[in-house]
Protein backbone atom coordinates (compact mmCIF):
# COMPACT_ATOMS: atom_id res chain seq x y z
CA UNK A 1 0.00 0.00 0.00
CA UNK A 2 1.19 3.63 -0.69
CA UNK A 3 -0.05 6.75 0.90
CA UNK A 4 -2.63 8.97 -0.56
CA UNK A 5 -0.37 11.81 -1.25
CA UNK A 6 1.37 9.29 -4.15
CA UNK A 7 -2.26 8.46 -5.25
CA UNK A 8 -2.10 9.01 -9.31
CA UNK A 9 -5.42 8.74 -11.11
CA UNK A 10 -7.57 9.47 -14.57
CA UNK A 11 -11.12 10.86 -14.05
CA UNK A 12 -13.49 11.04 -16.95
CA UNK A 13 -16.82 12.56 -15.97
CA UNK A 14 -18.17 10.35 -12.68
CA UNK A 15 -15.62 7.60 -13.21
CA UNK A 16 -11.96 7.41 -12.16
CA UNK A 17 -9.65 5.25 -12.28
CA UNK A 18 -5.96 4.65 -11.16
CA UNK A 19 -3.06 6.21 -12.98
CA UNK A 20 -1.35 2.45 -13.86
CA UNK A 21 2.24 1.87 -14.68
CA UNK A 22 3.03 0.23 -17.86
CA UNK A 23 6.46 1.35 -18.21
CA UNK A 24 8.93 -0.56 -16.01
CA UNK A 25 12.18 1.98 -16.39
CA UNK A 26 10.88 4.09 -13.53
CA UNK A 27 10.54 0.89 -11.19
CA UNK A 28 14.03 -0.31 -12.76
CA UNK A 29 15.65 2.95 -11.23
CA UNK A 30 14.20 2.84 -7.99
CA UNK A 31 15.37 -0.22 -7.52
CA UNK A 32 19.02 -0.15 -8.32
CA UNK A 33 18.73 3.19 -5.76
CA UNK A 34 17.89 0.48 -3.16
CA UNK A 35 20.24 -1.82 -4.45
CA UNK A 36 23.33 0.97 -3.66
CA UNK A 37 22.09 2.39 -0.69
CA UNK A 38 23.80 1.17 2.65
CA UNK A 39 21.14 3.24 4.63
CA UNK A 40 17.50 4.35 4.43
CA UNK A 41 18.60 7.99 4.12
CA UNK A 42 20.82 6.44 1.18
CA UNK A 43 17.97 5.39 -0.44
CA UNK A 44 15.80 8.19 0.01
CA UNK A 45 18.50 10.48 -1.25
CA UNK A 46 19.22 8.75 -3.97
CA UNK A 47 15.52 8.68 -4.71
CA UNK A 48 15.23 12.42 -4.78
CA UNK A 49 17.87 12.79 -7.67
CA UNK A 50 16.14 10.83 -9.77
CA UNK A 51 13.90 13.05 -12.62
CA UNK A 52 10.36 12.19 -13.20
CA UNK A 53 6.97 12.09 -11.83
CA UNK A 54 7.32 12.78 -7.90
CA UNK A 55 4.22 10.93 -7.11
CA UNK A 56 5.33 8.21 -9.27
CA UNK A 57 8.82 8.03 -7.40
CA UNK A 58 7.47 8.56 -4.42
CA UNK A 59 4.90 5.43 -4.42
CA UNK A 60 7.45 3.07 -6.05
CA UNK A 61 9.54 4.36 -3.30
CA UNK A 62 7.66 3.36 -0.93
CA UNK A 63 6.84 -0.05 -1.84
CA UNK A 64 10.18 -0.53 -2.21
CA UNK A 65 10.58 -0.08 1.92
CA UNK A 66 8.37 -2.31 2.26
CA UNK A 67 9.98 -5.03 0.46
CA UNK A 68 13.37 -4.29 1.51
CA UNK A 69 15.12 -5.77 4.82
CA UNK A 70 15.97 -3.31 7.09
CA UNK A 71 17.84 -2.85 10.43
CA UNK A 72 15.57 -3.60 13.62
CA UNK A 73 16.21 -1.60 16.67
CA UNK A 74 14.60 -2.10 20.28
CA UNK A 75 12.76 1.12 20.73
CA UNK A 76 12.43 1.34 24.30
CA UNK A 77 16.20 0.89 24.41
CA UNK A 78 17.22 3.44 22.28
CA UNK A 79 14.28 6.04 24.11
CA UNK A 80 16.64 4.93 27.22
CA UNK A 81 19.50 5.59 25.33
CA UNK A 82 18.38 9.46 24.24
CA UNK A 83 16.85 10.27 27.52
CA UNK A 84 20.38 9.69 29.47
CA UNK A 85 21.91 11.33 26.35
CA UNK A 86 19.83 14.70 27.08
CA UNK A 87 20.36 14.25 30.60
CA UNK A 88 23.88 14.19 30.77
CA UNK A 89 23.79 17.17 28.26
CA UNK A 90 21.89 19.20 30.59
CA UNK A 91 23.86 18.63 33.46
CA UNK A 92 27.18 19.20 31.46
CA UNK A 93 25.93 21.70 28.92
CA UNK A 94 25.40 22.43 25.51
CA UNK A 95 29.01 20.69 23.72
CA UNK A 96 30.77 22.81 22.27
CA UNK A 97 33.71 20.92 21.32
CA UNK A 98 33.86 17.03 19.76
CA UNK A 99 35.86 16.53 22.94
CA UNK A 100 32.69 17.53 25.51
CA UNK A 101 30.45 15.98 22.77
CA UNK A 102 32.05 12.56 23.78
CA UNK A 103 32.19 13.05 27.23
CA UNK A 104 28.46 13.55 27.16
CA UNK A 105 28.27 10.25 25.72
CA UNK A 106 30.74 8.66 28.79
CA UNK A 107 28.74 9.95 30.88
CA UNK A 108 25.75 8.25 29.25
CA UNK A 109 27.25 5.06 28.67
CA UNK A 110 28.23 5.07 32.56
CA UNK A 111 24.81 4.96 33.24
CA UNK A 112 23.77 2.83 31.40
CA UNK A 113 26.99 0.43 31.76
CA UNK A 114 27.12 0.52 27.95
CA UNK A 115 29.83 1.49 25.80
CA UNK A 116 30.26 4.89 24.42
CA UNK A 117 30.27 3.89 20.85
CA UNK A 118 27.22 1.42 21.18
CA UNK A 119 25.36 4.79 22.83
CA UNK A 120 26.42 6.59 20.07
CA UNK A 121 25.48 4.10 17.55
CA UNK A 122 21.37 3.36 19.35
CA UNK A 123 21.78 7.35 20.02
CA UNK A 124 21.78 8.05 15.96
CA UNK A 125 19.61 4.56 15.24
CA UNK A 126 16.49 7.04 16.50
CA UNK A 127 16.20 8.51 13.20
CA UNK A 128 15.04 6.13 10.82
CA UNK A 129 16.95 7.69 7.67
CA UNK A 130 20.38 6.16 10.18
CA UNK A 131 18.87 2.42 9.78
CA UNK A 132 21.20 -0.02 7.81
CA UNK A 133 19.48 -1.61 4.59
CA UNK A 134 20.58 -5.53 5.09
CA UNK A 135 19.11 -6.59 1.96
CA UNK A 136 17.16 -4.81 -0.91
CA UNK A 137 14.09 -6.07 -2.81
CA UNK A 138 14.09 -9.36 -4.03
CA UNK A 139 11.88 -8.16 -7.25
CA UNK A 140 12.62 -7.17 -10.24
CA UNK A 141 10.73 -3.98 -12.39
CA UNK A 142 8.23 -5.83 -13.91
CA UNK A 143 6.85 -7.44 -10.52
CA UNK A 144 7.45 -3.94 -8.88
CA UNK A 145 5.41 -2.17 -11.41
CA UNK A 146 2.34 -5.35 -10.62
CA UNK A 147 2.56 -4.13 -7.23
CA UNK A 148 2.40 -0.40 -7.96
CA UNK A 149 -0.87 -0.72 -9.56
CA UNK A 150 -2.22 -3.46 -6.92
CA UNK A 151 -1.46 -0.65 -4.53
CA UNK A 152 -3.09 2.32 -6.49
CA UNK A 153 -6.32 0.30 -6.11
CA UNK A 154 -6.20 0.00 -2.19
CA UNK A 155 -5.52 3.15 -1.50
CA UNK A 156 -8.07 4.54 -4.08
CA UNK A 157 -10.45 2.06 -1.78
CA UNK A 158 -9.15 4.39 1.28
CA UNK A 159 -11.83 6.82 -0.01
CA UNK A 160 -14.69 4.59 -0.85
CA UNK A 161 -18.07 5.14 0.20
CA UNK A 162 -18.69 1.15 -0.63
CA UNK A 163 -17.16 -1.57 -2.34
CA UNK A 164 -18.66 -4.29 -4.31
CA UNK A 165 -16.77 -7.63 -5.40
CA UNK A 166 -17.90 -10.36 -7.48
CA UNK A 167 -16.33 -13.61 -7.54
CA UNK A 168 -16.65 -17.23 -8.87
CA UNK A 169 -18.13 -19.39 -5.93
CA UNK A 170 -14.72 -21.12 -5.82
CA UNK A 171 -14.70 -22.60 -1.83
CA UNK A 172 -10.27 -22.17 -1.68
CA UNK A 173 -10.89 -18.60 -2.88
CA UNK A 174 -14.34 -17.13 -0.86
CA UNK A 175 -12.96 -19.24 2.19
CA UNK A 176 -9.29 -17.58 2.32
CA UNK A 177 -11.58 -14.16 1.33
CA UNK A 178 -13.99 -14.79 3.78
CA UNK A 179 -10.87 -15.92 6.65
CA UNK A 180 -9.55 -12.18 5.90
CA UNK A 181 -12.90 -10.78 6.10
CA UNK A 182 -13.62 -11.83 9.47
CA UNK A 183 -9.70 -11.23 10.59
CA UNK A 184 -9.93 -8.11 9.13
CA UNK A 185 -13.51 -7.13 11.16
CA UNK A 186 -15.02 -5.82 7.71
CA UNK A 187 -18.54 -5.30 7.07
CA UNK A 188 -20.12 -7.15 4.67
CA UNK A 189 -23.36 -8.93 3.11
CA UNK A 190 -23.16 -11.88 0.49
CA UNK A 191 -25.09 -12.65 -2.30
CA UNK A 192 -25.32 -15.48 -4.48
CA UNK A 193 -25.93 -13.94 -8.70
CA UNK A 194 -25.82 -16.42 -11.10
CA UNK A 195 -23.20 -18.95 -9.90
CA UNK A 196 -20.94 -16.07 -8.51
CA UNK A 197 -21.21 -14.44 -4.95
CA UNK A 198 -21.28 -10.93 -4.73
CA UNK A 199 -19.58 -8.96 -1.59
CA UNK A 200 -21.09 -5.60 -0.51
CA UNK A 201 -18.47 -3.90 2.06
CA UNK A 202 -19.13 -0.64 3.92
CA UNK A 203 -16.12 1.86 2.75
CA UNK A 204 -14.29 3.53 5.02
CA UNK A 205 -16.02 6.77 4.11
CA UNK A 206 -19.34 5.68 4.90
CA UNK A 207 -18.18 5.00 8.62
CA UNK A 208 -18.28 8.10 11.61
CA UNK A 209 -15.56 6.45 13.68
CA UNK A 210 -12.08 5.55 12.80
CA UNK A 211 -12.22 5.74 9.20
CA UNK A 212 -8.30 5.32 8.25
CA UNK A 213 -7.79 2.38 10.36
CA UNK A 214 -10.68 0.88 8.36
CA UNK A 215 -9.73 2.13 4.91
CA UNK A 216 -6.44 0.21 5.62
CA UNK A 217 -8.50 -3.27 6.25
CA UNK A 218 -10.37 -2.89 3.90
CA UNK A 219 -6.97 -2.16 1.40
CA UNK A 220 -5.69 -5.69 2.64
CA UNK A 221 -8.58 -7.53 1.31
CA UNK A 222 -7.91 -6.12 -2.43
CA UNK A 223 -5.14 -8.84 -2.91
CA UNK A 224 -7.48 -11.73 -2.13
CA UNK A 225 -9.56 -10.03 -4.37
CA UNK A 226 -7.57 -10.11 -7.64
CA UNK A 227 -5.72 -13.67 -6.98
CA UNK A 228 -8.82 -14.94 -8.19
CA UNK A 229 -9.22 -15.79 -12.02
CA UNK A 230 -12.23 -13.90 -12.46
CA UNK A 231 -13.05 -10.81 -10.28
CA UNK A 232 -14.67 -7.54 -10.54
CA UNK A 233 -14.77 -4.52 -7.93
CA UNK A 234 -17.10 -1.74 -8.55
CA UNK A 235 -17.01 1.49 -5.44
CA UNK A 236 -17.88 4.72 -4.92
CA UNK A 237 -14.97 6.92 -3.93
CA UNK A 238 -15.36 10.70 -2.54
CA UNK A 239 -12.19 12.69 -3.70
CA UNK A 240 -12.10 16.36 -3.04
CA UNK A 241 -15.84 16.57 -1.79
CA UNK A 242 -17.11 15.14 -5.13
CA UNK A 243 -18.41 11.10 -5.33
CA UNK A 244 -16.69 9.26 -8.68
CA UNK A 245 -17.45 5.23 -9.38
CA UNK A 246 -14.30 3.34 -10.06
CA UNK A 247 -14.65 -0.28 -12.01
CA UNK A 248 -12.35 -2.96 -12.48
CA UNK A 249 -12.02 -6.27 -13.31
CA UNK A 250 -9.70 -9.19 -14.33
CA UNK A 251 -10.48 -8.57 -18.09
CA UNK A 252 -9.71 -4.82 -17.76
CA UNK A 253 -7.05 -4.60 -15.19
CA UNK A 254 -3.17 -4.79 -15.80
CA UNK A 255 -1.11 -7.47 -14.29
CA UNK A 256 -1.63 -8.36 -10.86
CA UNK A 257 0.51 -9.86 -8.65
CA UNK A 258 0.13 -13.74 -8.70
CA UNK A 259 -0.47 -14.40 -4.93
CA UNK A 260 -3.34 -16.76 -4.39
CA UNK A 261 -3.56 -17.50 -0.87
CA UNK A 262 -4.19 -21.79 -0.91
CA UNK A 263 -6.49 -23.00 2.19
CA UNK A 264 -5.23 -25.44 4.11
CA UNK A 265 -5.80 -28.90 3.89
CA UNK A 266 -7.64 -29.71 6.72
CA UNK A 267 -8.50 -27.02 9.38
CA UNK A 268 -8.16 -29.83 12.29
CA UNK A 269 -7.07 -33.29 12.97
CA UNK A 270 -10.70 -34.23 13.97
CA UNK A 271 -11.88 -32.99 10.11
CA UNK A 272 -8.82 -35.06 8.71
CA UNK A 273 -9.58 -38.18 10.41
CA UNK A 274 -13.59 -38.18 9.72
CA UNK A 275 -12.52 -37.86 6.14
CA UNK A 276 -10.13 -40.61 6.22
CA UNK A 277 -12.78 -43.01 7.92
CA UNK A 278 -15.51 -41.76 5.75
CA UNK A 279 -13.86 -41.70 2.15
CA UNK A 280 -13.43 -45.35 2.48
CA UNK A 281 -16.90 -45.90 2.19
CA UNK A 282 -18.38 -42.79 0.42
CA UNK A 283 -17.43 -40.59 -1.90
CA UNK A 284 -16.78 -37.50 0.53
CA UNK A 285 -16.27 -33.66 -1.12
CA UNK A 286 -14.27 -31.59 1.53
CA UNK A 287 -15.51 -27.92 1.48
CA UNK A 288 -18.54 -28.25 -1.73
CA UNK A 289 -19.71 -25.28 -2.83
CA UNK A 290 -20.46 -21.82 -0.79
CA UNK A 291 -23.76 -21.13 0.11
CA UNK A 292 -25.58 -17.59 1.23
CA UNK A 293 -26.86 -18.15 4.65
CA UNK A 294 -28.62 -14.45 5.47
CA UNK A 295 -26.43 -12.36 4.14
CA UNK A 296 -23.10 -14.26 5.07
CA UNK A 297 -21.11 -17.28 3.63
CA UNK A 298 -21.49 -20.70 4.45
CA UNK A 299 -18.95 -23.32 3.73
CA UNK A 300 -19.55 -26.74 4.68
CA UNK A 301 -16.90 -28.87 6.00
CA UNK A 302 -18.23 -32.26 3.67
CA UNK A 303 -20.23 -33.18 1.11
CA UNK A 304 -22.12 -36.76 0.58
CA UNK A 305 -24.10 -36.74 -2.20
CA UNK A 306 -26.69 -34.22 -1.20
CA UNK A 307 -26.04 -34.33 2.39
CA UNK A 308 -23.72 -31.43 4.16
CA UNK A 309 -21.80 -32.01 7.06
CA UNK A 310 -21.17 -29.85 9.51
CA UNK A 311 -17.73 -31.00 12.21
CA UNK A 312 -18.46 -28.43 15.23
CA UNK A 313 -15.49 -28.91 17.88
CA UNK A 314 -14.49 -26.62 21.00
CA UNK A 315 -15.91 -23.11 20.38
CA UNK A 316 -17.13 -20.59 22.52
CA UNK A 317 -21.35 -20.32 23.31
CA UNK A 318 -21.63 -17.31 21.31
CA UNK A 319 -20.10 -18.76 18.36
CA UNK A 320 -22.04 -22.17 18.84
CA UNK A 321 -25.65 -19.71 19.01
CA UNK A 322 -24.11 -18.20 15.42
CA UNK A 323 -23.18 -21.08 14.02
CA UNK A 324 -26.49 -23.01 14.74
CA UNK A 325 -28.53 -19.86 13.45
CA UNK A 326 -26.66 -20.15 10.42
CA UNK A 327 -27.13 -23.79 9.85
CA UNK A 328 -31.16 -24.03 10.98
CA UNK A 329 -31.29 -21.51 7.60
CA UNK A 330 -29.36 -23.79 5.61
CA UNK A 331 -33.11 -25.58 4.08
CA UNK A 332 -31.02 -28.70 2.63
CA UNK A 333 -30.12 -32.06 4.26
CA UNK A 334 -27.48 -31.87 6.87
CA UNK A 335 -25.67 -33.73 9.36
CA UNK A 336 -24.06 -31.79 12.44
CA UNK A 337 -21.22 -33.56 14.15
CA UNK A 338 -20.82 -31.75 17.85
CA UNK A 339 -18.34 -32.72 20.63
CA UNK A 340 -20.01 -34.20 23.99
CA UNK A 341 -18.57 -31.35 25.66
CA UNK A 342 -20.71 -28.95 23.43
CA UNK A 343 -23.56 -31.02 23.02
CA UNK A 344 -26.39 -28.07 24.19
CA UNK A 345 -29.70 -29.70 24.78
CA UNK A 346 -31.20 -27.21 21.73
CA UNK A 347 -28.94 -28.44 19.59
CA UNK A 348 -30.75 -32.06 20.04
CA UNK A 349 -33.91 -30.61 20.00
CA UNK A 350 -34.17 -28.29 17.07
CA UNK A 351 -31.43 -30.04 14.69
CA UNK A 352 -32.79 -33.88 13.85
CA UNK A 353 -29.35 -35.08 12.38
CA UNK A 354 -27.03 -34.67 15.18
CA UNK A 355 -24.42 -36.72 16.10
CA UNK A 356 -22.59 -36.16 19.98
CA UNK A 357 -18.78 -37.59 19.57
CA UNK A 358 -16.26 -37.30 22.46
CA UNK A 359 -12.68 -36.40 20.95
CA UNK A 360 -13.25 -37.23 17.46
CA UNK A 361 -16.23 -39.33 15.29
CA UNK A 362 -16.15 -42.44 14.46
CA UNK A 363 -17.59 -43.80 11.66
CA UNK A 364 -20.09 -46.46 13.23
CA UNK A 365 -21.77 -43.58 14.68
CA UNK A 366 -22.25 -41.70 11.10
CA UNK A 367 -22.72 -44.40 8.58
CA UNK A 368 -26.72 -44.69 9.40
CA UNK A 369 -26.77 -41.01 8.69
CA UNK A 370 -24.86 -40.53 5.53
CA UNK A 371 -25.71 -44.39 4.00
CA UNK A 372 -28.46 -43.10 1.97
CA UNK A 373 -26.23 -40.62 0.34
CA UNK A 374 -22.94 -42.62 -0.72
CA UNK A 375 -24.17 -43.49 -4.30
CA UNK A 376 -25.83 -40.78 -5.03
Amino acid sequence: MIPLDYLRVTRRGKEIKPAYLSDVSAAAEVLEAARGAKTLGDFRKAVEALRGDRKLLGGLARLVEQLMEVEEVDSRLVARVRLEVFKASSAAGFPLTPEEREKIFEAAAAKLRMGAAEVKRLFMKAYEENRAVLKPPGVDPAELVRRYNLALIQTLLFKSLYVKATLPNAPVVVKSLVRAVKGLRLMYIAEERSGDLEFHFDGPASALRQIERYGVRLAKLVPYITAAGRWSIEAAVKLNEKIYTFRESNATAPDMPKNPTEAEEFDSSVEQEFYRQVSRVCPVQREPEVLVVGGRVYIPDFKIGDLYIEIVGFWTPDYLRRKYEKIAKVGKPLLVLVNEELAMATWRQLLPNVVVFKGRPRLEDVFKHVKPYCRQ
